[in-house]
């Protein structure tokens, strides 16, 4: 997960013995940055977990914590979407938006070339959490995405820089 939050590992082709070392990709201003980062990557890979539920079944995966199914007494199996199902939903959603907003404060230290296309990445994920709502947390009756149009609108108005 590193290397979606602004550290690559590189493995040194010399030395299969030697520690990975974790180089910074992204130059974020603050070394407070890397915990933001941590956060958004935790929160890309929970938003994926929670958009892909129904095709990680299928191959016999499911990346929802145990915890929390247990917490919740869902039953990812029986592929329904029950009201303690989407309670759970709620939960990971809440838990999602929070590491979203702590990736916030890491994004607005990195530089501004860096920072947009993360600020891009973030939009575009979480709009995937919209999308999960608007089908009333039903994942398994379709995949929730983000239609190519927005994310086209999304990128073009963060990433692309207009006059200056």
């Amino acid at each position: 997960m590193a290397h979606r939050c602004g550290y690559q590992s590189l493995r040194w082709p010399d030395s299969r013995s030697s520690p990975r070392p974790k180089l910074p990709i992204l130059e974020p201003s603050d070394a407070a940055a890397f915990g933001h980062a941590r956060d958004l990557g935790n929160a890309f890979q929970l938003t994926n977990f929670l958009r892909d539920i129904n095709e990680d079944l299928d191959r016999g995966r499911m990346y929802v914590p145990q915890e929390d199914l247990r917490r919740f007494g869902v039953d990812l199996t029986t592929r329904t979407c029950t009201s303690q199902f989407i309670e759970l939903m709620k939960f990971e959603i809440d838990r999602c938006r929070a590491m979203y907003a702590s990736a916030d404060l890491g994004i607005a230290m990195l530089p501004a070339r860096s920072a947009r296309c993360i600020r891009a990445a973030r939009t575009l994920y979480s709009r995937i959490l919209e999308r999960i709502e608007a089908q009333n947390y039903d994942v398994f009756a379709r995949r929730a995405s983000v239609p190519t149009w927005q994310k086209a609108i999304v990128v073009g108005r963060l990433v692309v820089p207009f006059g200056g």
